[in-house]
């Protein structure tokens, strides 16, 4: 072979390879939710295809440093990906209830940062929040709820009122309409394709078990091509193990983080917790043993906690027919989600409807 030969050889190569990238990529963007990409489940199949409302610009802000915690705000939250990690897609849950309430809002994150460690910080000491919301994932509650049981109680307070010392609401965002079907594009991404090829072949063999997807009995839950199956974190199924002396710890451990929040006398604490898609699908899964326990339901036993019922707000909505109410490629709410959780806390505090910011209607639609 001469060196022109080869080197048209290897062109054609290159060029296949590329052109094979390409069509892979194609096939799997646009890359967007965290279930598709760890489980190695296609875009193409599992991506929304109806519009998601969201927010021209964030209402809110995450800190990315406990540093930035160095003024008053009227609500501290503490959460996970369900209120730290949503920033980019513009619909996060604290929009619509900052449009609702006009309160503001300070965000910091559960995975850096231990509770005990926001009560002592300097700030929060000087100048308390009216609510402290303490958000959680359903799968991990019982794990950042009941080891309070091991932490000293704080000395018994009057328990806080529950509308009368929050600031009245400042009126909402308005926000043009604009409706937009989401169409999925190709980008050449090479560490998508093959970070996405390498967890295919994990779960063929069955060495990637950390998502797996349940048959659905019942269409039209989600947007997606494939509205048949039901994209879960395997772990979902380790609340299964838990057992009655489990709840009343989880029950105990939320009243003991309850006084410890309370203790200063004008702080009021919520509890949001964001349900598996295991608890609130597993209605509609074909095989009933894959559902799990409802950890918010049993929670609720105790009705002197303050815990918003995110369970059966959301419940209703899909029972209403509402696709979308968690996206079906990750495991996170749709817009719809996040604006029935917004408003679900706002009811909770007392703040009366605001037609206007709180329906999607004024919000714009994106198609990303």
């Amino acid at each position: 072979m001469t060196l022109t030969s080869y080197r048209s050889a290897l062109g054609v190569l290159f060029g296949a390879s590329v052109a094979a990238v390409w069509a892979l990529a194609a096939w799997l963007q646009p890359a967007d939710g965290d279930l598709a990409r760890v489980g190695g489940f296609a875009e193409n199949d599992f991506h929304w295809q109806g519009p998601q409302a969201v927010f021209p610009h964030n209402l809110f802000h995450v800190a990315k440093d406990l540093r930035e915690y160095d003024r008053y705000f009227d609500v501290v939250v503490l959460g996970d990906s369900f209120s730290c990690d949503q920033e980019n897609r513009m619909f996060g849950w604290q929009n619509y209830f900052i449009a609702r309430t006009g309160l503001s809002v300070l965000v910091l994150d559960t995975r850096r940062y231990w509770p005990q460690e926001v009560l002592a910080w300097p700030a929060f000491q000087k100048f308390p929040p009216k609510v402290f919301v303490f958000e959680s994932v359903e799968r991990y509650l019982f794990s950042r709820t009941g080891y309070f049981t091991r932490v000293q109680p704080a000395e018994e307070k009057p328990r806080i009122p529950a509308a009368s010392q929050l600031p009245p609401a400042g009126g909402g965002s308005r926000l043009a309409l604009c409706e937009e079907i989401p169409k999925p594009t190709a980008t050449l991404d090479p560490d998508h394709v093959l970070g996405h090829l390498s967890a295919v072949v994990k779960r063929r063999i069955g060495i990637n078990t950390l998502v797996v997807s349940l048959p659905l009995a019942r269409s039209g839950l989600f947007s997606s091509r494939d509205d048949h199956d039901l994209l879960v974190y395997y772990d979902e199924f380790d609340k299964n193990e838990l057992r009655e002396p489990d709840f009343e710890t989880l029950r105990a451990g939320i009243g003991v983080f309850r006084g410890l929040v309370e203790s200063n006398g004008s702080t009021r604490f919520v509890l949001l917790v964001a349900p598996d898609k295991t608890s609130l699908y597993g209605p509609y899964l074909k095989d009933a043993a894959n559902a799990t326990a409802n950890l918010i339901a049993l929670a609720a036993k105790d009705p002197s906690l303050p815990l918003v019922r995110t369970d059966e707000v959301l419940a209703a909505a899909v029972a209403s027919g509402a696709a979308d109410i968690y996206l079906p490629n990750d495991s996170h709410w749709g817009s719809k989600g996040h604006r029935l959780v917004a408003n679900s806390l706002a009811d909770f505090l007392g703040y009366p409807p605001d037609n206007e910011s709180a329906t999607e209607g004024s919000h714009q639609h994106s198609g990303r």
